[in-house]
């Protein structure tokens, strides 16, 4: 179970931002998020880094990556042979990052990137976490009702059970100073649907601020999430009692 690199120069001094994109057979989309999150970062940064760690896909994602790595210094591409879960792909692409500040998003830019800055800003200035929230006032959502009210329903249990007080786990939209990140992703054990909330939890248990930032997010048609919330139910539930006993 290995991860090949493409694109990365070892030694090249410390870059401002990383911004890290886990990628599970997203060949129809990857080149066009890639190409989008690098136009809107070098409107505020010159000093960035974007790294697709992709997991195991079988649809040519890392072939797509790996020419745009190799013409652009600013990419890189982590493939690994063997599907791992968004959890080991975030934390194998921090492992392999150079930035100050680390943000993550997913690969269909269901949140709009003009709310990077915001929470870029806010990280500079506080440190901590900022994440994306559709769950805050000021959020605009396009989304179907059945996911909503999961959504709704989901972060109410994860809110009684370990009063965070954050009313949206799951959006994958974040930023965090590096000694947060290495902080937080160190001591995280899940890799899949629960890791956005467990890095929550702990990030707030380790004593980091946790900013919730209003954002503009829109579902990107039928299939785009691999999470299903009837199939996925049962599951998620008993993961998140599990990890509830054992904090």
């Amino acid at each position: 179970m290995g991860t090949s690199e493409i694109g990365l120069k070892i030694g090249e001094s410390n870059r401002e931002i990383s911004i890290l994109l886990p990628a599970f057979n997203e060949a129809e989309q990857i080149e066009r998020c890639v190409r989008e999150v690098e136009a809107a970062v070098r409107v505020f940064s010159k000093s960035y880094e974007i790294i697709v760690s992709e997991d195991g896909s079988t649809d040519g994602t890392d072939v797509i990556v790996a020419k745009m790595a190799k013409k652009n210094p600013n990419i890189v591409l982590l493939h690994s042979p063997t599907r791992l879960g968004k959890g080991k792909g975030i934390k194998n692409a921090l492992q392999n990052s150079r930035g100050k500040i680390i943000a993550f998003m997913d690969v269909d830019l269901a949140t709009n990137l003009e709310c990077l800055p915001q929470l870029l800003k806010i990280v500079k200035e506080n440190g901590g976490m900022a994440i994306g929230s559709r769950h805050v006032a000021g959020s605009r959502v396009q989304r179907g009702i059945s996911r909503t009210l999961f959504s709704l329903t989901y972060n109410l249990a994860v809110r009684l059970l370990f009063l965070d007080g954050i009313h949206d786990h799951q959006c994958g939209f974040k930023t965090m100073s590096r000694p947060v990140a290495e902080a937080v992703l160190n001591v995280s054990k899940s890799d899949g649907y629960f890791f956005d909330t467990e890095m929550i939890v702990r990030c707030k248990k380790l004593g980091f601020p946790v900013a919730e930032v209003a954002v503009q997010w829109t579902e990107r048609g039928k299939g785009a999430s691999k999470v299903n919330p009837v199939r996925d139910a049962k599951k998620i539930g008993l993961e998140l009692l599990a990890f509830r006993l054992n904090v």
